[in-house]
Formats: C-alpha cells, structure tokens, sequence
C-alpha cells in the first residue's frame, strides 16, 4: 500500500552527502534571537567543536551497545591504492598499448583527448600507466605521472542517474575505437589497441544498464512519528543519538559512521520530515527545536549488507522510541510496508544486484548508484 507519510526529505542520503554543515560565526558569542541569522558552510571538524560548545559531546547513558561494534564482510574501500583503472562492470575500455620502451608526456597525450574529440566521441576517463612506477593511474591529475607507458581510454556504459542520458549505439562504439586507433598511430606509433568488449557486446550491455536506477536504486527508511498533537524535543533528540553513538555532522543530521570503509561512509542517517529537515545545535540549545518525526533512512544499493544494517536500524528506532515515544513505521521508496516485507524486498534487491555485478557498497554498484 502506499505510504500515508510524509515524503522523505534525503537531505543525507547515502549518495548525497556533503562534508559541510551550517555555522555559525565566531563573533555570535550570545545566541540570537534568530538563531538561523549569520549561518555559513563549515567543515566537519569545525562543525564538531561548535557543536561541542553549545551541547553535551556524551549522552545520559551509554547505549551504543544497541548498534554494536559491527563490519560488514566485505573489502574496505582502499583509498591509497597505488592503481587506479577502468572499472568494468560501469566503463568500456580501449586499452592502447604502446611499442617497446616507448613513453609519452602525459599533458601532450591528455591535450589530443580534449574539447572537440569529447564532443565528437563523447565524454571518458583517461588512465596512463606511469613510467616510473609501472602503476596504472588517472593520466591527469595533480601528482599524476609526468610520462607514460600505457593509456587506458573509459566511457560510461550507462549513467543510470541522468534521465536524459542515450547509452551509445554499437556504430558509435565502433567510431570511438577506430577514431582511438587512429590517434595511437599518430601520436604514440604502432600500437596494439584493444577494446574490453566487442562494439556490439559494448551495446547490449550498455542497454541492460538501462533503468537500472528506477528499479534498484531505493532507499529504506524507518520513521518514528510523534504521537498526534505532539512532538520530539530537541534537546531529547540530541541525547539520544549521543546514547547510540550516531555522529552528528553532514548536512547537520546524525549518521551510523561506516568505521570499516566498505560501501558507503555511512550505514544509515537521521533526518526529518520537519523544516528545516535537519538538525542545527544552536537551535536545540535554545529551545527552538521540535520535530514531529525522525527518519532513519539507508540507501539500499550503497550500503554492503542492507539487510543487516537495516535490522540495527530498527533496534536503534525501537530505543528512540522507548526513550521519546511515538510510533514506528517502514517504507521502501514510496511505499509503506511491515518489517518483515521491507527486510524479504531489500533482500531481493540485493540478490538482484549481486547476480548484476553490483552486490550492494562494492565499488561498481557506488558508481552506479
């Protein structure tokens, strides 16, 4: 059935978040009458220590046994890699492989890949292969490689994201590789260049790619509703989320930090449905902070394990709700549904997306999603 709640407002979900808060400038010492006057961006660490000024950094009572010291099974995200390449499951490759003891200066390479031929062939990533490391790696950057050895050219598949976006045809896949070839003998010499699938298999599969988002790209959510004719105090929301552990920073809402580094940076976030839809400390400490629900919300294919995380969700719901009151109720995307349901449909999502090549918090299905 179809959820009689009020829409999700996602200002922190999973594939929306952004290291910056609210602030307030140091000069407004004294609280305001308005406190959302004279409010600036502010990095996380900063944010924290305001947030430390105004509010307890430590709850009334230690409950972060509730969420537990838990990391899913899977790889964590390795941020300092030495390679970095083509990801095959969202990007077709032309890997052009230069003659013997050949190296080419990256910015030049780079310089025969710009403005008209994106135009032309459409936009891609380039990879060269560093001549003093040997390592793979983007070909421009800001310690990039000065010569290269090697260049990997990438196009998106399918950028499910963008509604008017056309996946390329198996003659445009064809064009890329030939105008590819043509610029390697040019420029680099008698190269080898060899696509990571067929024009035509590069077609198809772009085209199974297509929809992908409409169908998978969901977001669970669990919503604690204050009773009619009440509401959740700020200062009692603040405690709580302290209680479970859960951060407070992006987007000035509070988040289950992902400590392991597989899938996402969270499990899960709180928000509301309230405007502002968010959480500002100055508000909270001087009482002008209510809110009418909490919304627990998790991105379904960003998050390894969904089904786990969504079941410490629910417990750390069920503690809000014996600490504030209110009622709980579970929604997948637009429609509301009973634990077990959202559980059984989110498992689904999950085995559908595995059997795709994008199990849910690996690297394909963050850049799909």
């Amino acid at each position: 059935m179809k959820s009689t709640l009020l829409p999700i407002v996602s200002l922190c979900t999973a594939s929306l978040c952004i290291a910056f808060s609210l602030g307030c400038h140091p000069k407004d010492e004294v609280m305001p009458d308005a406190p959302l006057e004279n409010l600036y961006l502010r990095t996380s660490s900063e944010s924290q220590a305001r947030a430390d000024k105004v509010l307890p950094n430590v709850g009334s009572e230690d409950a972060s046994h509730i969420l537990g010291d838990w990391k899913p099974d899977s790889e964590p995200k390795d941020y300092d890699r030495d390679e970095y390449l083509p990801e095959p499951a969202v990007e077709w490759g032309i890997d052009v492989e230069f003659p013997a003891n050949k190296s080419i200066d990256a910015k030049r390479l780079a310089s025969q890949f710009g403005e008209t031929f994106r135009e032309k062939f459409g936009s891609c990533s380039l990879y060269g292969r560093d001549s003093q490391s040997g390592f793979w790696t983007f070909l421009v950057s800001a310690d990039g490689p000065e010569e290269v050895t090697g260049l990997k050219i990438a196009y998106d598949y399918n950028q499910t994201w963008k509604p008017d976006f056309r996946p390329a045809f198996e003659s445009e896949y064809e064009a890329r590789l030939s105008a590819v070839a043509e610029l390697a003998v040019e420029y680099i010499g008698d190269c080898n260049t060899t696509p990571s699938k067929s024009p035509a298999e590069a077609a198809k599969h772009a085209k199974t790619l297509t929809g992908l988002s409409e169908k998978y790209d969901r977001t669970a959510a669990i919503h604690l509703v204050a009773e009619k004719g009440k509401h959740f105090e700020g200062r009692d929301i603040w405690d709580v989320m302290q209680c479970l552990g859960l951060q407070w920073g992006d987007m000035d809402c509070f988040h289950w930090v992902n400590e392991g580094g597989a899938g996402d940076d969270y499990f899960f976030s709180v928000e509301t449905s309230t405007p502002p839809g968010y959480f500002l400390p100055e508000q909270i400490a001087a009482g002008q902070l209510q809110t009418g629900d909490l919304i627990f919300i998790c991105s379904v294919p960003r998050t390894c394990q969904p089904v786990e995380v969504i079941r410490r969700m629910d417990k750390a719901v069920r503690y809000c709700q014996r600490r504030l009151g209110g009622s709980v109720h579970y929604t997948l995307g637009e429609s509301e549904l009973l634990m077990p349901v959202l559980l059984e449909n989110v498992e689904q999502i999950a085995s559908d997306l595995a059997e795709l090549g994008f199990e849910p918090g690996t690297g394909p299905a963050l850049r799909m999603f």
